[in-house]
């Protein structure tokens, strides 16, 4: 079948690099496989009814070939016979002599050559160019004769039937197989456009919605299939897309604002100074330009870091033991105002890149000894499936309204800005982003009594 599918198959090639529709290409496809199906149905059809028409002039070649034997079983031959419902007919001699024939082949040699080969044995073959009709394949069916003068050969022949069988049936065959590749065409055309109805909506929509107008969602249509879900995950990325894009706008206005402020102080502080230079403390004018110069640096340093953290989060990971991995920051910290007591559970293992952990844990232990007022906590355990690492607090905690917003960029509460004035506002949101890396989670929790309780949850490692 090969051969024949080629130019179909070069076709659909031809379909797939053309810049047609989706409708046009369904369609076009849609008709060549019924273009394919009518071929394969009209072959079998026609030859079917090309085997059983021919096996019906065999059975009148041969009833004719049987006449014979019953017309001269008992009376002589006359030389010629004529036999109803065949072309021809011969009698002829085993020698090879015809003795009667019908007066299409009358003075014409036998029509066959082939013999049956025993008595009364019959057969029958196809043979081209018989005479008496040249250019012709006819059906020749050969049965031996007995006669009172001796046996004979009987050679009845009709016309081998044409591969269409008839100019009717082929007319038949093609006219129908024209319809009902017009009506796939038509019904593929119109089911297609029907199915693609709702992309083209959701298109149209999409196509109004910009940069400064993220508030247009596309059409769901009602019924429960692909499209549907399509639309569906369309619309959830576009909230996403909407939610990210005025998280970014926040960020941009709320580093705007903080790093506008230790720039507008210095640049205060340098005109003043320039007025009046000869009464400026210029040591002092420089410690506390440092100390703008230091927070414009901070937030500059976490602002990288978050973007950092956006755009790659494909660190590579290894193999940690939470535990061990706490305990070792905690023993890098200097003495601070509170101290920081450990229940670390051995053998905690996660997958981690140990800078970025080592980095949330040093931001959430910062905060801790800012807010604590006894006592800080750092716990390690399993818990669930997952690697829990718990920092907690006894200060004044965090209202449960508020538990949320610490985690947003440049988010920073009342009393986080009087304990530390020069502090960013990006601590917390990047430990969130670290755990978010690592496929975990980070929580502000209920403490057991008082304060703050801040809980990152990791998978384990395999």
């Amino acid at each position: 079948m090969k051969g024949p599918l080629r130019p179909l198959l070069r076709l659909a090639r031809r379909l797939r690099r053309a810049e047609w529709s989706i409708r046009a290409r369904m369609t076009m496809l849609a008709t060549m496989v019924g273009v394919v199906v009518c071929a394969i149905t009209v072959f079998l059809i026609l030859s079917h009814r090309h085997n059983h028409e021919t096996d019906h002039r065999l059975r009148h070649v041969y009833g004719a070939d049987l006449e014979l034997v019953h017309r001269f079983a008992h009376r002589p031959v006359p030389p010629v016979i004529e036999v109803e419902e065949v072309a021809a007919t011969q009698l002829v001699h085993p020698s090879g002599q015809v003795v009667s024939a019908s007066l299409r082949v009358l003075g014409q040699p036998r029509m066959a050559t082939f013999v049956p080969s025993r008595r009364p044995s019959f057969t029958d073959r196809r043979v081209c160019d018989v005479p008496g009709f040249p250019g012709r394949c006819m059906l020749v069916a050969a049965m031996w004769v007995p006669t009172h003068t001796g046996d004979l050969i009987a050679y009845s022949v009709l016309p081998d039937p044409p591969w269409y069988v008839s100019e009717a049936l082929l007319a038949q065959l093609l006219t129908a197989s024209a319809i009902i590749l017009v009506v796939v065409g038509l019904t593929t055309h119109h089911l297609v456009g029907r199915t693609l109805r709702p992309v083209e909506a959701m298109t149209a929509e999409l196509a109004e919605i910009t940069a400064t107008d993220l508030g247009h969602r596309v059409p769901v249509p009602p019924h429960h299939d692909e499209i549907r879900y399509l639309a569906t995950v369309v619309n959830d990325t576009l909230e996403l897309l909407e939610a990210a894009l005025q998280r970014e706008r926040r960020f941009t206005s709320e580093a705007s604002h903080d790093l506008r402020t230790p720039i507008t102080g210095a640049r205060l502080r340098l005109e003043e100074a320039l007025m009046d230079p000869d009464v400026v403390d210029w040591p002092g004018m420089a410690k506390d330009l440092l100390n703008d110069v230091e927070r414009q640096q901070a937030i500059a340093d976490d602002i990288l870091t978050l973007a950092r953290l956006d755009a790659d989060r494909a660190a590579e990971h290894e193999r940690t033991d939470l535990a061990a991995l706490a305990r070792a920051e905690i023993g890098r910290r200097p003495p601070g105002r509170v101290p920081v007591h450990a229940d670390l559970e051995p053998e905690v293992f996660v997958t981690c890149d140990r800078l970025l952990m080592g980095r949330l844990l040093t931001n959430l232990l910062d905060n801790a000894q800012r807010h604590a007022t006894t006592a800080v906590t750092v716990a390690v355990r399993v818990e669930d499936g997952s690697g829990v690492l718990v920092v907690a607090d006894d200060g004044a905690g965090i209202a449960p309204e508020h538990r949320e917003l610490v985690f947003e960029r440049f988010a920073r509460l009342p009393e986080s800005r009087a304990r530390d004035p020069k502090g960013t506002g990006l601590g917390l949101a990047i430990c969130r982003e670290i755990a978010h890396a690592h496929h975990g989670s980070l929580t502000v929790e209920d403490p057991p009594r008082r304060g703050t309780c801040l809980v990152l949850r990791l998978p384990l490692a395999d």
